[in-house]
């Protein structure tokens, strides 16, 4: 990039929802076959693992298929095209299965879903989730220009699961995941543009492809993404087509083929071998084939913006594995939603290329296969929502035979979380597939007697035999021939069945309305069935009304009905769960002038006053009328009025500058730290302690840290607020620091000991380039020859230290065994709240030369990594030129009230901390990149507070959180908490001037001291005006003090040691001021002008 990068602090702050639903929308399911969880991913940042209490129970509903029908009419052009009499038996069969019967499905019984692991690791929308390595992981990726893999398996063991941050190289949002199985790859795609292969081994970046779009006026981001578990990529967007990749192909050429029929954006993306399933805004879901990459079959089964599409290899990936035949069952069936609230179960299961199941390569499909596949597909309206459907995700299990059984359907909508019972489809599409067959040989047959007729004028007779035959066999199988053309249902005409295909006749015409489930793929009810009671039997429908399932009845109509007659309905009548989310988002703030307290309007209509500089929340006004449903606009707008009022009531007279930004983000507080702005407010030590009483050096908290260290800081001392609240947040941290510079200054006096004849020029070079400090076999023996048997043991155990390479990095690899603690430096340590006793981070840190590589976009110096190899260095050089006789003294000082952290010279300073059982446990923490080629704040890393506190046990596992903090804290922040260094930044200087009030301007009520006008005593001060210029921060009570010092005499107050404040008053354009006020807020709430302030000073009114 060419702008400088730069790295900021956020800490993000609203209420813990951690065993209760999201608090903003889902926008990713996945369901886990082998564990039967599924996980959420929310706009909210969170990752949520939900578990069934109970587990799972099948239980059928509905009518049971009366036989087996697993023959297909395969190679229709090839067989005996005579009319088999076992089909006909098998067609009655299923028609009266399926006539005058509800659709059947089957139940899950459980009790109820908790929410058992709640992973709050992205401060920005989560966008996709993916399951990988048979369930055992999960990958995220989110707007904050992040991804992260999440150990599933360590989480329900005692130890809490890690969390890995994949390398940073997205620049824009990151919209969509595609797991390719056989490689253990996954791959990203991005608004940026970029589809990135990654390598689930190292979370490091394997190949990127740069997407281009033809069209310059349109925008190359990436909406939607999917691959064929091989080499082939697909990716689409707001081009409105569709890009192929090949990923074997150079980037310049890897661009195989473009998709286009679309006619907007293309938010959904499935892939097989075989196929493309794509779902667009222009309402439309195509099947294009690989073969040709042309359309292959079109769904015109919505009528608004297709927003999601799913399979059940892409809601369960791990099915993968025990599914022996999963790559031609995966397209069988789909399930669509739209923007509108519909959802969609279409069912191909008796496609050409699902019924072959040989078929492996690109072959080709007969001319019969291709009309019969036109013809098929039974779309089934699930369910019907009056809110966008964002994320599908069914719940599958597999069967002993490998078969795949999805009997309920997750759906995410913008106010919940639905679960909604699959029907079962599968008779209808036998149904549909044999009807067409029997069709499709009656009109071959028919053609075959009428070119025979043609040509040889003698065998008419036969054919209509045939035809009469099928039509007594039709005649049997309909239900009530009277209002049917029968013809008509077995045209052989390409085109559609519609009403305008009826012949006109005198017959009575059905002009009932009716129910339907069903939808043609080409677009509005379904031509073939229909819902309705027959006569009769309508006593049902009152039955049907106490269950979440439409029962209604299934008929086939053997002559299509005009569309208007029909009324669509889904299938399930209400989720058969419902998990509304949870209430607790912000939507609306407003910033209080003190700059440390901000007034927040929940959407469940809760009024809160949070403090962003203690993290907590410090008041509440309950919304009287809080329900657990979404507030209206007109409640929210009455709500804002009432915000509003109390954010007058509570305002404060201060006048500050920006320290930190604030925003709104997934529905939370994200308070912002950067280096232009952290150090701009400051505040006075008797508000601090008014505010926050503990952190008074005379609170207990403070009493213990002192330790005897006699401190007493004064009312006007000022301590900037961003240097309590970085030094707090860090504290443990830097404590780890200061016991791990023990350690590095101890074991570099005994390397120097132990190699002090190699020559000082040579040393430091050897010790920091030489990776293996191999000794040789000569100097060995010689310095084994004059040290003692303690002296050469604690040799050979730092040259084995110093010898070890770092494994490579491979989060799979467990590579964190505790090893044995430094026996020359253990005793200098012990003094301290932690131990560090895993020599690998020790070994890794001494042996590197450097700074450590932090990512191709950062800055390597702009690290604490970087100041802590200055401080190696600079305690080499120490040893080389005073020798090694004692230790040589910390450079580090750390921002504490214990003595031992510090400097005696520092001691004087009272330093105020929040210790961590002030601070919430799970606040979220992260040090970010920001420039302005990004297209958001680029999470570095992230961590939790209580991941901080760990850092005092003794655990290898807190190595990969230290790297972290090394390599991406910057100095910014570095500098305050390992040095103690916090940038002075100079208050801009405001000019006032000083003169005693005219008490002849006075009312005759008005009386100082008995008196009034003008027998006022005048005050002792030889100058009638006194021009000053001080910083901002000046408050009236040091001015008041200022001006007791300049009197020429001591009054009668000063001779009783009042404090001026006492018994002296500053006005400004007549009006009495605080004593809390300081100048900047003089200027801006009561002289606002850019002039010379006017201050009068008198004594106080009687």
């Amino acid at each position: 990039m060419s702008c400088k990068i730069k790295k900021g602090l956020s800490y993000v702050l609203g209420d813990s929802n951690d065993n209760e639903n999201h608090i903003l929308p889902i926008n990713a399911i996945q369901y886990s076959a082998v564990t039967n969880n599924f996980y959420t991913g929310g706009r909210d940042g969170t990752v949520k693992t939900w578990c069934c209490k109970n587990g799972w129970e099948h239980s059928r509903q509905g009518t049971p298929s009366q036989f087996n029908f697993n023959e297909t009419f395969e190679g229709l052009d090839n067989r005996d095209l005579d009319i088999d009499q076992d089909i006909d038996e098998r067609v009655l069969k299923l028609e009266t299965a399926i006539s005058s019967n509800p659709l059947p499905y089957c139940t899950t019984q459980y009790d109820d879903y908790n929410i058992t692991n709640n992973y709050n690791i992205h401060f920005d929308w989560i966008n996709d989730l993916k399951l990988v390595n048979n369930d055992r992981d999960l990958v995220s990726c989110s707007s904050d220009l992040s991804l992260k893999l999440i150990n599933l398996h360590n989480s329900d063991s005692s130890e809490k699961a890690h969390v890995h941050k994949f390398s940073n190289v997205h620049t824009d949002y990151i919209k969509k995941l595609s797991y390719v199985v056989p490689e253990n790859t996954i791959v990203s795609g991005g608004l940026d543009g970029k589809v990135v292969l990654w390598d689930l081994g190292t979370l490091n970046p394997i190949q990127e492809i740069q997407t281009h779009s033809s069209n310059t006026a349109l925008p190359n981001s990436i909406y939607s993404l999917a691959n064929n578990n091989s080499n082939l990529i697909s990716t689409g967007g707001p081009s409105n087509t569709i890009n192929l990749y090949d990923k074997r192909l150079p980037n310049n050429s890897n661009n195989i083929k473009k998709l286009i029929g679309h006619q907007d954006n293309i938010r959904c993306l499935l892939m097989n071998d075989n196929f493309i399933l794509s779902g667009s805004s222009d309402t439309t879901i195509k099947l294009w084939d690989l073969r040709n990459f042309k359309v292959y079959k079109n769904f015109d089964i919505h009528d608004d913006a297709i927003w999601s599409l799913s399979t059940s290899i892409s809601s369960s990936p791990g099915i993968v594995n025990q599914c022996d035949d999963y790559y031609n069952t995966d397209f069988k069936v789909f399930y669509s939603g739209d923007k509108g609230g519909k959802i969609v179960k279409t069912d191909l299961s008796y496609l050409s290329t699902n019924l072959k199941k040989e078929n492996s390569g690109f072959d080709t499909f007969t001319g019969s296969d291709d009309l019969m596949d036109e013809k098929l597909g039974v779309s089934t309206i699930i369910a019907k929502t009056n809110s966008p459907i964002i994320s599908l995700c069914c719940e599958t299990d597999v069967q002993p035979n490998s078969i795949l059984s999805s009997t309920t359907l997750l759906a995410s909508t913008e106010s919940s979380l639905n679960r909604y019972v699959i029907p079962d489809t599968d008779q209808l599409s036998k149904y549909q597939y044999s009807r067409n067959c029997l069709d499709y040989i009656l009109n071959h047959d028919n053609q075959v007697n009428d070119e025979l007729t043609s040509g040889l004028g003698e065998v008419a007779g036969e054919p209509n035999d045939l035809n009469s035959d099928f039509y007594d066999i039709v005649s049997h199988l309909s239900i009530d021939t009277n209002n049917f053309d029968i013809q008509s249902s077995f045209s052989g005409n390409n085109y559609p069945l519609s009403i305008h295909n009826v012949e006109n006749t005198n017959e009575v015409v059905d002009i009932n309305d009716y129910h339907s489930m069903f939808l043609n793929t080409d677009g509005g009810p379904s031509m073939e069935y229909v819902n309705t009671y027959k006569e009769g039997l309508s006593s049902k429908d009152a039955m049907a009304n106490e269950t979440t399932i439409d029962n209604t009845p299934v008929e086939i109509l053997l002559n299509p009905i005009p569309s208007e007659q029909v009324t669509q309905v889904p299938f399930n009548k209400e989720p058969y769960n419902k998990f509304p989310l949870t209430r607790k988002s912000i939507i609306a703030k407003r910033l209080f002038n003190n700059r440390r307290h901000i007034l927040v309007l929940y959407l469940n209509g809760d009024l809160k006053i949070w403090d962003i500089f203690a993290c907590a929340e410090i008041k509440t006004f309950p919304y009287e009328s809080s329900t657990s449903t979404e507030l209206t606009k007109d409640l929210i707008e009455n709500r804002s009025k009432e915000m509003e009022n109390i954010f007058r009531k509570y305002q404060t007279e201060d006048t500050l500058n920006t320290w930190c930004e604030v925003d709104i983000k997934s529905g939370k507080l994200l308070v912002t730290l950067k280096e232009s702005m952290f150090n701009n407010v400051e505040i006075y030590y008797d508000e601090l302690c008014k505010a926050y009483p503990y952190l008074s050096y005379k609170h207990p908290d403070s009493i213990e840290a002192l330790k005897n260290n006699e401190v007493k800081p004064s009312i006007d001392d000022r301590l900037p607020l961003a240097k309590i609240l970085i030094n707090s947040l860090f504290h443990q941290y830097a404590i780890y620091e200061w016991g791990f510079d023990n350690l590095l200054r101890e074991e570099l006096k005994a390397y120097k000991r132990d190699n002090r004849k190699i020559p000082l020029s040579s040393s430091y070079e050897r010790f920091t380039n030489d990776r293996s400090v191999a000794i040789t076999s000569n100097s060995s023996a010689s310095n084994a020859s004059s040290m003692d048997g303690s002296s050469l043991n604690n040799t050979a155990k730092r040259i084995k230290m110093f010898t070890k390479k770092p494994s490579k990095n491979n989060i799979y690899q467990d590579d964190r065994q505790t090893l044995a603690s430094i026996s020359s430096a253990a005793s200098s340590v012990t003094e301290y709240p932690i131990s560090i006793n895993d020599s690998t981070l020790m070994s890794n840190f001494i042996n590197s030369d450097g700074l450590v590589s932090i990512s191709q976009d950062s800055s390597n110096e702009d690290s604490i990594m970087s100041m802590l190899q200055y401080n190696k260095k600079r305690y080499w050089e120490k040893y080389a030129s005073f020798g090694i006789n004692r230790t040589v003294d910390s450079i580090l000082r750390i921002y504490s009230n214990d003595p031992k952290y510090s400097m005696p010279e520092d001691n004087n300073e009272y330093k105020p901390l929040f210790y961590p059982h002030r601070l919430p446990s799970n606040l979220l923490i992260i040090i970010f990149e920001h420039s302005p080629e990004l297209g958001n704040m680029r999470d570095l890393c992230s961590f939790h507070l209580e991941d901080l506190t760990r850092l005092q046990d003794n655990s290898s596992t807190n190595e990969p959180l230290v790297n972290d903090l090394r390599n991406h804290l910057p100095v910014w922040i570095g500098k305050p908490v390992l040095y103690s260094k916090f940038p002075v930044k100079e208050n801009p200087k405001i000019e006032f001037k000083l003169q005693e009030v005219d008490y002849t301007l006075l009312p005759p009520s008005t009386t100082i001291g008995g008196k009034s006008q003008k027998k006022i005593k005048r005050l002792p001060m030889s100058d009638s005006i006194i021009k000053l210029t001080s910083h901002n921060m000046l408050r009236v009570s040091k001015i008041l003090t200022y001006i007791a010092e300049r009197f020429d005499g001591r009054t009668p107050e000063m001779k009783d040691l009042k404090n001026p404040s006492e018994w002296l008053v500053l006005e400004c354009k007549g009006q009495e001021l605080p004593y809390n006020f300081t100048l900047q807020t003089i200027k801006t709430k009561i002289w606002k002008s850019s002039s010379e302030i006017e201050l009068r000073f008198r004594r106080k009114y009687d």
